[in-house]
C-alpha cells in the first residue's frame, strides 16, 4: 500500500470511530439534557448527619461516589437514584449498622480486581433492602462484615458494555464499524451477591438475572437464604469453603448451574428448585467434597446433569423430586455413606450414573428406598413398599462424557433389554445400583 493510500486508511479509520462517538453523543442529547446532580447536597448531608439519624431522600438523581461512615438509615422511597462514577464503588458502608432502602442505584466501576460494586460493605449489620440495582459490577458485595441483612432487591447484571469498535477489526465482521454497545461476556461480570469471609447473614427474597454468580459464599457461615429467585447466570449459588448454612425455597432456573457446593459441610437444602440447566456440562445441583448435609424436599428438574455427587460423604439426601432430566443422579465411587430415600427418580433418559459398583452409599434408609418410574411394582402386603429389591442399571457410565455420540445408545431396544434383566436378577460385573427397598408410588413432595 503506497503512503498516501495507508494516510488515507487512516483518516476513514478515524472517521469511523468518530462516527461512533458521535452516535453515542447523538444518543444522550436525544434522550434530553441530564437531570441536576444533587449529589453534592447527599454528601454534605451524609458528612453532618448524627450516628442512628433517618435521611429521606428526595426524588432524584445523586451523583456520587458516596461514602457511609457513621450509623444511619437512608431511604429513597423508590423515587431517589444513586449513580456512581463508573470508576469506583457507588456506595461504600463503612460504619455499622447502616440501612439503604429504596433506591434505584447503578454505575460502578467494572475492575473485578479491585471488587467493585453497587453497594461495598465492610463493617457489621448492613441492612440492603428494597433497592434496584442495575449498571454496576458487583451488585451487592460483602467484605469480613457479620449479620449483613440482603432483602428485597432487585439485581440486574450489567450485560453490554460501550466501546469504541474498530471498524477494520476482523471482530467487528461487515458493517461492524461505529457498532459501539458491545456484549460484556459473563466472565467479564460481577456476582448478583458476593460474601467473603464473614458470618450470620440473612438473604431473602431478591431477584438476580444476568450476573455472573448470583449468590457466592466464601469463608461464610451460619447464615439463611430463602425465597430468592435466579436465572440466566453462571452458577446460581457459587458455595466454596461454607459451612452451617440453610438453603430454603430457592429458585434456579435456566443457568449453567444451579448449585455448585464445593468443599463444606453443615449445609441444609430443603425445598429448593434447580431447573432447566441444559448446556452440555450443566448441572442442576453439584454437591464436591460436601459432607453432613441434609439435601431434602427439593426439586431437580429438566437439567442435562441432575444431581452430581463426588467426594461427598454422610449426606441424606430424601424427599427429593429427581424428573425429566438427561442424568438423574451422578454418584462417583469416591462418595461414601450417603443414605438415598424417599427420591421420586422419574423421567430420566438416564436415572443413575456410576463409576462402579457404589457399595458405600445407601439406597434405603429405615426400610424405605425411593421411587423409580421403571421398577416392578410387585407389592403383595400393600405397605407401599415393593416386595422386590430394585437395580438400577448404569450401562454406559462415564463414557457419556467422552464419548457424547454413545447417548445415541440410550433407550435402544438392546440397552432396554439389558436394563429389563438387570432389574430382576443381578448381571456380575455391570455397574449400577441397587435399592432394597424400592417405592410403589412417588412420595407426596411436602
Amino acid at each position: 500500500m503506497t503512503f498516501g493510500g495507508a494516510r488515507a486508511l487512516s483518516v476513514v479509520r478515524h472517521l469511523g470511530l468518530a462516527a461512533c462517538m458521535a452516535s453515542v453523543l447523538s444518543a444522550a442529547g436525544a434522550a434530553g439534557a441530564p437531570p441536576a446532580d444533587k449529589g453534592l447536597w447527599l454528601r454534605d448531608r451524609l458528612a453532618d448527619a448524627r450516628p442512628g439519624e433517618i435521611i429521606d431522600v428526595p426524588p432524584g438523581e445523586y451523583r456520587g461516589p458516596f461514602t457511609i461512615d457513621r450509623p444511619l438509615t437512608l431511604r429513597g422511597g423508590g423515587r431517589a437514584t444513586l449513580r456512581g462514577d463508573g470508576k469506583t464503588n457507588v456506595v461504600a458502608v463503612r460504619a455499622p449498622d447502616v440501612t439503604i432502602e429504596g433506591f434505584e442505584i447503578s454505575g460502578s466501576g467494572l475492575d473485578l480486581s479491585l471488587d467493585q460494586a453497587a453497594i461495598h460493605i465492610s463493617s457489621p449489620r448492613a441492612v440492603i433492602r428494597g433497592n434496584r440495582i442495575t449498571d454496576s459490577l458487583h451488585g451487592v458485595y460483602v467484605r469480613k462484615a457479620d449479620n449483613v441483612r440482603i432483602e428485597g432487591n432487585t439485581i440486574l447484571g450489567k450485560t453490554t458494555t460501550l466501546e469504541l469498535v474498530d471498524p477494520f477489526a476482523q471482530s467487528a465482521g461487515p458493517g461492524g464499524g461505529g457498532v459501539c454497545e458491545v456484549q460484556l461476556g459473563q466472565n467479564r461480570r460481577g456476582n448478583g451477591i458476593h460474601i467473603w469471609n464473614s458470618a450470620g447473614h440473612l438473604i431473602i427474597h431478591n431477584v438476580i438475572r444476568d450476573t455472573r454468580d448470583g449468590i457466592y459464599f466464601s469463608f461464610v457461615d451460619n447464615s439463611d437464604v430463602r425465597d430468592n429467585e435466579i436465572s440466566h447466570v453462571r452458577y446460581g449459588l457459587h458455595y466454596m469453603y461454607s459451612d452451617e448454612n440453610r438453603f430454603e425455597r430457592n429458585v434456579f432456573r435456566e443457568n449453567a448451574a444451579g448449585a455448585a457446593l464445593m468443599f463444606s459441610k453443615g449445609i441444609v437444602l430443603r425445598g429448593n428448585r434447580f431447573e432447566a440447566s441444559q448446556t452440555q456440562r450443566s448441572y442442576g445441583l453439584l454437591m464436591q467434597g460436601v459432607d453432613d448435609t441434609q439435601v431434602v424436599d427439593n426439586r431437580i428438574a429438566g437439567n442435562t446433569m441432575g444431581l452430581f455427587v463426588e467426594n461427598s460423604h454422610d449426606n441424606r439426601i430424601r424427599d427429593n423430586r429427581v424428573v425429566s432430566n438427561h442424568v438423574g443422579v451422578h454418584v462417583s465411587d469416591s462418595s461414601g455413606g450417603n443414605r438415598f430415600s424417599g427420591n421420586t427418580f422419574a423421567g430420566n433418559l438416564h436415572p443413575v450414573e456410576t463409576s462402579g459398583n457404589n457399595v458405600s452409599n445407601e439406597w434405603a434408609e429405615s426400610g424405605r428406598g425411593n421411587y423409580w418410574d421403571d421398577a416392578v411394582r410387585l407389592d403383595l402386603d400393600g405397605n407401599g413398599i415393593g416386595d422386590l429389591p430394585h437395580r438400577e442399571l448404569d450401562l454406559f457410565g462415564e463414557l457419556r462424557r467422552p464419548f457424547p455420540a454413545i447417548g445415541l445408545l440410550a433407550g435402544s431396544p438392546g440397552e432396554r433389554l439389558l436394563r429389563f434383566v438387570h432389574s430382576r436378577i443381578a448381571l456380575p460385573g455391570l455397574p449400577g445400583i441397587s435399592d432394597p427397598a424400592p417405592l410403589v408410588r412417588p412420595a407426596e413432595q411436602r
